[in-house]
């Protein structure tokens, strides 16, 4: 079907080169009511490489900065302004989110040293732009890792994100396994937990040792600090000394419930008339309260850590922490004193998680077929 011309205008296409003047037809409106699949779709005067290059900046450093940068590296009038490099790099965050919850397809199982997958999810916090609203929001932050696979990261705003299970799952079937055959670390913190339980229920949870050891040392310290010595009587502090001493000990050798009839007996000396009115006892109560809430609560993801360590196993997640840093801090907290729209840092984190897995450039490579095959080939056409 041809329509007739009308007249012609000039629009500006922006590409790494700079602005080209470009003269476009202007059409005569249908004689008669076009079909849906003759709609006519409204088109975009930026190139995919400026687009790409944009965006990976505006992921990386502030909007602000990444103009100032364009507008110092590009040609003349080629860099756009803060808040269109902003709109540009939320619009394609939302093509990513969009696109996270699509069907992967699955990756082929390969011989390895391990077949097993980790994953580890972690909280960070961010300030909120709002004034009259809590003064900071959630984010969640997670990554997932096979030996003969590589790693894969995610990240989303649960507050705002209705799909943050089928997210996980999703990145998940990149690896081609079932939760079976997974290790979630978790740093027991509870709802964070509970959260991941109904997103993996069949996986093995396991809460990192850094934090359990972290909280054991913290009790320790006080139990044998010179004030809590000179508070109480010798007796009374030896047997408190002896059963904190050895709670490290059976943690890491997976004696787990041995721990915990330790640190009931010990809730029993902090009752005796004789040292419960002490200031260092009541300090302790509630030291050993909180540790043993804590054992409670992760009852099932307590391994043996020293058999796993020797094997070489993770123990630890601080592979988890890595990913926080990443797709996080770095962009959107770390030295950095920004306030956040919930739903714009949970698009910008999409674009975070597709630059710090080097994702960004195949995803602009399926949705333009004639972009740059490599960041090398996209260098040498600028």
């Amino acid at each position: 079907m041809n329509r007739a011309v009308k007249d012609y205008h000039e629009v500006h296409y922006r590409s790494l080169f700079g602005r080209v003047a470009v003269r476009v037809p202007r059409w005569q409106r249908w004689a008669c009511s076009a079909p849906a699949e003759i709609a006519v779709h409204r088109r975009r005067w930026l190139s995919a490489e400026l687009e790409y290059v944009q965006s990976r900046l505006a992921a990386t450093i502030p909007y602000a900065r990444s103009s100032e940068l364009l507008e110092l590296l590009l040609p003349v009038a080629a860099a756009n302004a803060p808040s269109t490099v902003r709109e540009h790099t939320l619009r394609i965050g939302r093509r990513l989110d969009a696109q996270g919850l699509e069907p992967r397809p699955e990756v082929a199982s390969m011989a390895s040293k391990s077949n097993v997958t980790t994953v580890g999810l972690d909280g960070g916090y961010l300030r909120l732009c709002h004034p009259d609203e809590e003064k900071s929001f959630e984010v969640v932050a997670g990554r997932a890792m096979r030996v003969d696979v590589g790693q894969r990261s995610v990240a989303f705003v649960r507050t705002v994100d209705p799909n943050s299970h089928e997210r996980v799952r999703g990145v998940l079937a990149a690896f081609g396994q079932h939760d079976s055959s997974m290790e979630v670390f978790t740093d027991g913190e509870i709802q964070l937990r509970q959260w991941q339980l109904s997103t993996l229920p069949r996986a093995r949870h396991i809460l990192d040792w850094y934090h359990l050891r972290r909280r054991v040392e913290k009790l320790n310290a006080v139990v044998h600090g010179r004030p809590t010595a000179s508070q109480l009587r010798t007796a009374d502090h030896d047997w408190l000394s002896g059963l904190a001493g050895g709670l490290k000990w059976r943690l890491w050798h997976g004696r787990a419930q041995e721990a915990t009839r330790r640190l009931a007996v010990m809730l029993y000396v902090l009752g005796k008339s004789t040292v419960c009115r002490k200031p260092a006892a009541r300090q302790i109560r509630k030291l050993t309260l909180e540790l043993l809430g804590y054992l409670r609560n992760n009852s099932d993801s307590l391994p043996n850590y020293g058999r796993r360590y020797r094997a070489g196993r993770r123990i630890s997640s601080a592979f988890v922490e890595s990913a926080v840093n990443q797709l996080i801090d770095k962009r959107m907290s770390k030295s950095q004193q920004m306030r956040w729209d919930p739903r714009s840092a949970h698009l910008l984190l999409q674009m975070r998680v597709g630059v710090v897995d080097g994702q960004l450039r195949e995803d602009f490579a399926r949705w333009y077929p004639a972009f740059p095959s490599n960041d090398s080939t996209l260098s040498l056409s600028a």
